[in-house]
């Protein structure tokens, strides 16, 4: 058993690597902003019915106690996946620019520093990162053996993900394993984007974003909690590691595997750019939803690790299955019957 300390363990990624920490014996602390407000999150998950529960962690610490006092007492491994979502619709201002670095360079500069002032430093510091560290419009399949940015080219999203791995680096003295985690978009079917995408499918033809043949790089979520642990049990990984499936695929890709998963046929339809500039702003839209970097899992590959799900279709279909077997909420319920319902007029 180890102690794990993760920061932003209630979030998208954060709660999932919880419960398979906790579910493997660890013991597991979060830290957070406000302990009411984990303690709450940790009442609810600890009463959902057991079918549909995830193991909640041990305890709570807050941001304010570990800056002040440090790491909890014999911490092991630090997993920080602190960071506000990057790609929910909205206007794309200065204001959630700097949101999005302040949420992330900040937990991990706080870390580093309880990590450095430790008597007993952690073994190994897993910090997030993203696949927005390579650069778009290249036709190479980035490893981590690339420098990531060949022509120079550096958009926001690029400089974000450096400067957030820089931030995590730890003097040489310091005997922890620092890995950083660089993360495609992770595929669960109860947060973004496919909590959005799935039910939009069962109601309409699934979209191509602008030409489509921008590359997609993703993992599954499973996978991903996978890899976390991975990273955790092998002393022998270490740097930037990508978080991303074998195969690499297209936005073109990901709507057909909606398409076959969600209405039980093939048909899609494309829509402008301009129309996602304009739901998410010019910069982000064409650094993020309109084009992206071509990604392999280096690390991973010869690590060994064997993935559950490395194929595109069968993750996304896994994920309706999952949706249709797990109707918690009311959405939910109501995806689980208009599937149903679109799966026998498909018979």
């Amino acid at each position: 058993m180890k102690k794990v300390l993760v920061g932003g363990g209630s979030g998208q990624i954060g709660r999932y690597v919880v419960d398979r920490l906790v579910k493997a014996g660890h013991h597991v602390t979060i830290a957070t902003r406000s302990e009411a407000r984990e303690s709450k999150v940790i009442r609810q998950m600890e009463a959902a019915p057991e079918k549909f529960r995830t193991k909640p962690p041990q305890g709570c610490v807050s941001w304010k106690d570990i800056k002040k006092n440090g790491l909890p007492l014999g911490t092991d491994v630090v997993i920080n996946l602190t960071g506000h979502t990057i790609g929910a619709p909205g206007l794309w201002t200065r204001g959630l620019r700097d949101i999005i670095t302040s949420s992330r360079i900040g937990p991990t500069s706080e870390l580093v520093a309880a990590i450095k002032s430790s008597a007993e430093p952690p073994e190994c510091f897993i910090s997030a990162s993203a696949v927005g560290v390579y650069e778009n419009g290249n036709s190479k399949v980035f490893t981590e053996a690339d420098d990531p940015t060949p022509s120079g080219k550096s958009t926001y999203f690029t400089k974000l993900c450096k400067k957030w791995e820089e931030t995590s680096q730890l003097p040489s003295e310091i005997p922890t394993r620092l890995v950083n985690a660089r993360f495609g978009v992770v595929l669960a079917h109860d947060t973004e984007p496919m909590s959005m995408l799935l039910p939009a499918t069962l109601h309409t033809v699934p979209t191509i974003m602008g030409h489509g043949t921008q590359p997609f790089p993703w993992i599954h979520v499973h996978d991903a909690v996978s890899a976390v642990m991975a990273m955790m049990e092998q002393t022998g990984m270490s740097g930037p590691v990508n978080v991303v499936a074998p195969n690499v695929n297209t936005n073109t890709d990901l709507a057909h595997a909606l398409g076959k998963a969600c209405i039980c046929g093939d048909k899609t339809i494309s829509t402008p750019a301009n129309l996602f500039r304009l739901m998410y702003g010019t910069e982000r839209a064409d650094n993020i939803l309109l084009d992206s970097p071509r990604v392999a899992p280096g690390k991973l590959v010869d690590s060994g690790f064997e993935f559950a799900h490395p194929e595109l279709e069968g993750a996304i279909e896994a994920l309706v299955q999952e949706k249709v077997s797990h109707p918690i909420s009311i959405s939910e319920q109501w995806f689980m019957r208009t599937y149903q319902m679109k799966e026998k007029s498909c018979k």
